[in-house]
């Protein structure tokens, strides 16, 4: 009973918290980087929705001359944000992805970013995304850890 009273105060919680947020919208680009396995796209149309908390990426590669076609999407959930040292800040938070290419993956991932706003509203960053595996196209695939990187520009409104 007291386990469910304590899930119940955490949902309730996590409910009151993204209400209490000001959520504002954002669309950019995010390029995969050559560290760790990088993104599941070499390039990302990356946006957030207004009153929505995650932060969406959204790549598609179609490759001339009969190369591997690829689809993913990002949703990565900030929950926190703050100022890092001098002008920059940071985010963190948990988030997923699902990726189509030669096989179809499902995993979980951990963005780790730093951001700089030399011009308001844009924001440029570099993010790295510990990841873990939970499917792939020979089925459940734990653990199988990997580390997305990328980085890129987005303007806020």
């Amino acid at each position: 009973m007291k386990k469910k009273i304590a899930l119940l105060v955490l949902v309730l919680s996590l409910v009151g918290l993204t209400g209490a947020w000001a959520y504002t919208a954002a669309i950019g680009g995010e390029f995969s980087l050559k560290i760790g396995s990088g993104l599941p796209s070499s390039a990302l149309l990356s946006f957030r929705l207004p009153k929505l908390p995650p932060v969406f990426g959204l790549g598609l590669s179609i490759p001339g001359n009969g190369g591997q076609s690829s689809f993913v999407l990002l949703a990565d959930w900030w929950l926190a944000q703050g100022q890092l040292a001098g002008p920059f800040n940071y985010y963190i938070g948990p988030g997923a992805f699902v990726g189509i290419s030669n096989s179809a993956q499902l995993g979980l991932r951990v963005p780790i970013g730093i951001q700089l706003y030399p011009v308001k509203p844009m924001e440029l960053f570099i993010e790295f995304a510990p990841d873990i595996t939970l499917f792939d196209g020979s089925g459940v695939a734990i653990p199988q850890f990997g580390l997305q990187s990328g980085f890129g520009l987005r303007f806020w409104f």
